[in-house]
């Protein structure tokens, strides 16, 4: 036996073995960067132009006709087992619905990722809800009320139009589209809530983080939001339900009034242990710029938050609204929960229903051409993937073209 081909026999598999290794990383790569292309493409470039907001003269109080007897326990939020655990749930859907009806829910949505969950138990209030978004800011939505999920993302980054994409194409198919925890990350910040439109509330409080800066940034540039407080559960041991929720005022127990009471802000939400409930609201009324309100409880302190100022006032009492208020909202501080109430605001409560409307068009020239850089984009990507390959693959070609045209030339000369 040749003592040098047997030595060689084995370095020809190494490299073998690291030519196929190689075919696959780049195989594996090319294919991420069509995904990419594919998803970056459905892009679409609004036009964020800035009217000057007509304030109107009369406010809107959600809570004028509230009663405290008629209000449902409500969360949703909460993450089961999906996907074969490729996402972070760590609890059945059925252990998370048994825990919440312990501590007197009457709604308790299992959101899972880009999934709608079918709740067994019929004595509560199902709602359809999953979190859509698999991105690396963080940049997440809730729809509530949802027909089907919606799975468009852009993963690796997303500009203000990308994300005022998501929100238009999810309003198709939910009732309701809440921004999930906006100050985690990088998933909103005051250049996004400056010009964003379409969402109906926004989740201020979670075990991630509490947005009540980017929520008052938001009211006072005259995109109104409801408050919703979840408690965005992965794991029930680690991180115990009825920590955050809503208590929501509804004439009937039903899913339409559920709905209605949301997109009207008709409900209070809660920072709490337990989902326990020590002060509450019993009034908030409004005759011209009079405001009356009253709470009650073991009550602390009470702020009221006037266009993102804070003052301290008493649980029972009159504010008088100005011509330079934008809304006014309550906080109230008990012995084991904090009550927050959603702003009255400067709204004819004729234009309560539009708010949530997208009133952007979109930009067709600048969609189109940033349709056609990601295409580009991709395509010089991938050139340069497989480049070496590509000018070994170029060279018989260019052989071949040069000899057709020096023959197509020698039959013009005759």
């Amino acid at each position: 036996m040749n003592v040098t081909n047997t030595l060689k026999y084995p370095f020809k598999i190494k490299n073998r073995l690291a030519k196929v290794s190689k075919g696959i990383v780049k195989s594996l790569f090319a294919l991420l960067t069509l995904a990419l292309v594919a998803l970056y493409y459905q892009s679409e470039i609004f036009s964020f132009s800035q009217t000057p907001i007509n304030r109107p003269s009369s406010f809107y109080n959600p809570y004028q006709n509230w009663i405290k007897k008629k209000t449902l326990k409500a969360n949703f939020h909460a993450h089961g087992q999906a996907w074969g655990g490729i996402t972070n749930g760590h609890n059945s859907d059925d252990e998370i619905i048994k825990e919440y009806k312990k501590l007197g829910f009457s709604i308790a949505a299992v959101s899972n990722y880009h999934s709608i969950s079918k709740i067994n138990d019929t004595s509560l209030l199902y709602i359809p809800c999953y979190e859509q978004g698999f991105n690396v800011s963080k940049t997440h939505l809730l729809a509530i009320d949802a027909t089907e999920a919606y799975n468009l993302d852009f993963p690796l980054g997303q500009s203000l139009s990308q994300k005022q994409t998501r929100i238009l194409n999810l309003k198709k198919t939910a009732s309701l589209v809440a921004l999930t925890h906006p100050g985690l990350g990088e998933g909103f910040n005051t250049q996004d809530l400056k010009y964003l439109k379409g969402y109906d509330l926004m989740e201020v409080l979670s075990p991630y983080f509490e947005s009540f800066d980017l929520w008052d940034y938001a009211l006072n540039q005259g995109h109104l939001s409801w408050i919703l407080a979840n408690d965005d559960t992965h794991d029930l041991k680690k991180q115990p339900p009825g920590r955050f929720f809503n208590l929501i005022m509804t004439e009937n127990k039903t899913k339409f009034d559920v709905v209605n009471a949301l997109k009207n802000g008709n409900h209070v939400s809660y920072s709490s242990d337990k989902g326990i409930v020590d002060v509450s609201l019993e009034k908030i009324s409004l005759k011209g710029n009079t405001l009356n309100y009253s709470f009650s409880g073991n009550i602390n302190r009470v702020k009221l938050v006037r266009n993102g100022e804070v003052f301290m006032v008493d649980p029972h009492g009159q504010v008088i609204l100005q011509e330079t208020d934008k809304y006014v909202r309550f906080e109230v501080v008990g012995e084991k929960s904090v009550l927050y109430t959603n702003p009255i605001y400067r709204l004819k409560t004729s234009d309560v229903a539009e708010f949530s409307k997208i009133p952007y068009k979109i930009d067709i020239l600048k969609t189109f051409a940033y349709r056609i850089l990601v295409l580009l984009s991709g395509f010089a990507f991938l050139l340069i993937l497989y480049r070496r390959k590509a000018a070994t693959l170029s060279k018989p070609f260019l052989v071949k073209l040069l000899n057709f045209k020096f023959q197509q030339r020698k039959l013009e000369e005759i």
